[in-house]
């Protein structure tokens, strides 16, 4: 049985008592309770949830809501990185095309040069085939993840740092291709052990098979609801006609909304307002509405690159490619960041941040300069994402090398070889992970032992 712990203004006298009249131990399982939670709460987190497999008593002892208040306040700062992947699977019809993961970021659990230094091999989809899943989103250090980027009816939610994951019901129909998104909001439970849980959707904008080119006010999804555990049919209404076939890759959320980017728009979805709802024989069918957000006016624009969250805004970097007077081949990027204003159409505005030239940044480095005399060197240059932690910074990635490029001071640093092969494409990802002072917590999860 746990002894009641102290509040706040009780703490200090209690553990003055405990100092005055000290208890000779044979075994650490004879100190008092809130010595061993003083003790416990001090250990690393990865450690902290091994310790709790150890008796059901100290499970219960760290499972409560003052150990989890009291090793908040020892560990304060959440550690954010960035994973980046190849994300194989998006852009191969292989069905043994392996993802992979990894991190320049300095956390033992993120070792630079090790075989697999982040890795979602715990998962039973993994057992099955030795393949790292696809990672759908991700929110502080939940992952959402399918074993496969076609036919996807099976994910999970996971956190790679507990090693805890939990296996979602399949969709109702599983279709060939589709555009999913994860998105994650706070839920508070009530109760005699208050804590706070999160709630979540997965949203799967459907790709139809006979599509083609045609565009469309409409388009089909299939939404899960962790609050439900059911998955329900949707319509979703545009206010502009695009096609959907042109939307490039999963999901980012931001402000309560999934953001998917497309070949020269942005579709925002909010998945947690319906406009109305019907019911046929067999399904809910509900009704949303979504938002279209244009393409930043640039001449010789090529694409968006990428889609991230950066100071609490949407960013993009798109491609430009022109020949000059001369004849050469002048190859950049322009940094755009949108004001939002949340109108559906047309609403906000995207502003400048800065323009780059390839050629010029990569003369100002004797190395990185030696890389672009082979050929189609510019066709190998893709921005991946941006800092976390830095605004100023962006990571490319330019010959197989990660490079940090910082718009401040206008300079380029070599960060790594990239360790994996392949072509530069939009199915690369880049995705953050928090590693937070206490895990985010679901209603349930099935657990895997910690490694």
């Amino acid at each position: 049985m746990i002894s009641q712990f102290p509040s706040d203004h009780q703490d200090q006298s209690e553990f003055k008592r405990l100092k005055e009249f000290p208890r000779s131990s044979s075994s650490i399982n004879d100190l008092p309770d809130l010595v061993l939670v003083e003790i416990l709460c001090r250990l690393p987190l990865k450690s902290t949830f091994q310790c709790k497999c150890v008796t059901k008593s100290w499970y219960a002892l760290m499972s409560s809501p003052y150990f989890v208040r009291l090793r908040c306040e020892q560990h304060r700062e959440d550690q954010r990185i960035l994973i980046f992947s190849n994300d194989a699977k998006s852009f191969s019809d292989d069905a043994g095309a392996n993802t992979n993961f990894f991190s320049i970021n300095k956390h033992p659990v993120f070792k630079i040069r090790t075989k697999r230094n982040f890795s979602l091999s715990f998962l039973p989809c993994y057992g099955s085939t030795g393949i790292e899943p696809l990672v759908v989103g991700t929110y502080n250090d939940l992952v959402c993840c399918c074993a496969t980027w076609r036919n996807q009816c099976h994910y999970y939610i996971c956190n790679p740092y507990t090693k805890q994951w939990v296996a979602l019901p399949p969709t109702p129909r599983c279709h060939k291709e589709v555009r999913a998104g994860f998105i994650c909001s706070l839920k508070e439970e009530d109760g005699d052990r208050k804590q706070e849980y999160y709630k979540y959707k997965i949203v799967q904008i459907i790709i139809p098979d006979d599509l083609g080119d045609n565009s469309s006010f409409e388009f089909n999804l299939q939404i899960f609801c962790s609050e439900s555990g059911k998955w329900t049919a949707a319509v979703a209404s545009s206010p502009r006609s695009f096609c959907v076939n042109h939307l490039l890759c999963d999901a980012i959320a931001h402000n309560g909304m999934l953001y998917w980017w497309g070949i020269d728009f942005i579709i925002g979805f909010n998945p947690y307002s319906s406009d109305t709802s019907s019911t046929t024989t067999d399904v809910d069918r509900h009704i949303y509405c979504c938002r279209f957000i244009g393409k930043p006016v640039e001449e010789f624009a090529d694409s968006f690159d990428s889609l991230n969250v950066c100071r609490g805004c949407l960013r993009i970097s798109q491609r430009f490619c022109y020949t000059n007077p001369v004849g050469r081949t002048v190859l950049g990027f322009s940094i755009w960041e949108f004001k939002d204003d949340g109108h559906e159409v047309d609403g906000g505005r995207w502003c400048l941040l800065d323009r780059f030239y390839i050629r010029q940044i990569i003369a100002k480095d004797l190395l990185i300069s030696k890389w672009h005399h082979g050929r189609y060197w510019e066709k190998s240059i893709m921005v991946l994402g941006f800092d976390p932690n830095n605004d100023n910074v962006l990571y490319l990635e330019i010959c197989q090398h990660l490079v940090k490029y910082n718009i401040h001071t206008r300079t380029l640093k070599t960060v790594i070889l990239c360790p994996y092969n392949g072509s530069t494409c939009p199915g690369k990802r880049v995705f953050s992970f928090v590693i937070p002072s206490w895990p985010t917590l679901q209603h349930q999860y099935a657990y895997a032992c910690p490694s």
